[in-house]
């Protein structure tokens, strides 16, 4: 399994990524690193385009974020 992570200033890198299901919020997690990757890349398109049309007024630095093998809990 694979997370990806975003440096965080008071928590080190932490899976910030969640979903609901059920009515409780899970860390997203992806079966494969290309999946995890590709996610992550699908986000910094979304967020290029969103400063793109001006909704927001920068896109986050590349190197806060990236993708990390976790325990199959």
């Amino acid at each position: 399994r694979y997370e990806v992570r975003e440096f965080c200033l008071f928590g080190g890198w932490t899976n910030t990524w969640s979903h609901e299901e059920n009515g409780k919020t899970i860390p997203t997690t992806y079966d494969t690193e290309e999946d995890a990757e590709a996610e992550l890349k699908y986000f910094f398109k979304q967020m290029r385009k969103a400063k793109r049309n001006k909704e927001i007024k920068g896109v986050p630095d590349t190197e806060d974020f990236r993708v990390e093998e976790v325990g199959n809990d």
